[in-house]
């Protein structure tokens, strides 16, 4: 396949680039963001306003589609650009023009700048909460916990994000154990729970049991941007959204 230009990425930037330039995208990775991601301002993309990054991801992902942009139809296990081309089992590109994004699978023949993050892992903690109700509670930012934030979902269902070093996933303190104490504590701190009055008129204080723990790695490798292949950094993602706010009028609020 030979193509003028080609986006490689599974982000959101990556598809804002394709859906907004009408750029082909091999979307190496088809799973969309973790429900812990949002915007910082609502969203607007076609009929969508939203400040969830997977709610946008999808809406995107959905739209790229519909334009025949999106060039495989599942995910890539492994992809190597070298010089002006793009292989996997799959795949041949040939192109002139290459938007590479962060992807982990993705290997290339590009120089490395740095490494950014490469002791650091983001772990989800997914629970589901006995006898209370958290429809009311959004997001919990505890002040004194390694726990970054809690969400809730629904009636029962809770997620708490933490970034761990390689050393604290395997130390007791940081597990997921420890993770759902002090979600249950800081549950009970916040009005906004629901609590239910037992027989002996006493209210019910939050259980939650452990579902799943995901683990993701936060490394990212920078490389140096070539001729042909320009290599999108945090600082190039960030200027895709400010461009787009700016000229895309579907587009209305920045990440």
């Amino acid at each position: 396949m030979l193509l003028k230009e080609v986006i490689v990425g599974s982000c959101v930037y990556a598809l804002l680039k394709s859906y907004s330039e009408g750029i082909p995208i091999v979307l190496v990775e088809h799973k969309s963001p973790p429900v812990d991601m949002r915007f910082d301002h609502p969203v607007r993309i076609e009929t969508l306003n939203t400040l969830e990054v997977s709610d946008a991801w999808s809406m995107l992902k959905f739209l790229c589609s519909m334009r025949g942009l999106i060039v495989n139809p599942d995910t890539i296990d492994s992809l190597r650009i070298e010089k002006s081309n793009i292989g996997s089992r799959n795949i041949r590109i040939q192109f002139e023009e290459c938007h590479l994004f962060p992807t982990q699978t993705v290997r290339t023949d590009l120089d490395i700048s740095k490494v950014e993050h490469e002791d650091l892992y983001k772990t989800m903690d997914f629970m589901r909460l006995k006898f209370c109700n958290v429809t009311n509670i959004d997001t919990i930012f505890p002040k004194e916990s390694f726990i970054k934030l809690i969400r809730c979902f629904g009636k029962k269902e809770v997620v708490a994000v933490c970034n761990l070093s390689r050393e604290q996933l395997t130390n007791f303190d940081y597990s997921d154990t420890i993770v759902r104490f002090a979600s249950q504590k800081e549950l009970l701190k916040d009005e906004r729970l629901h609590r239910p009055i037992t027989r002996g008129e006493s209210r019910r204080n939050p259980n939650l049991e452990v579902i799943e723990r995901k683990v993701i790695s936060l490394k990212e490798v920078v490389y140096r941007s070539s001729r042909k292949v320009k290599y999108y950094d945090r600082q190039k993602r960030d200027d895709i959204l400010k461009t787009y706010r700016r000229d895309n009028s579907s587009i209305q609020s920045p990440i």
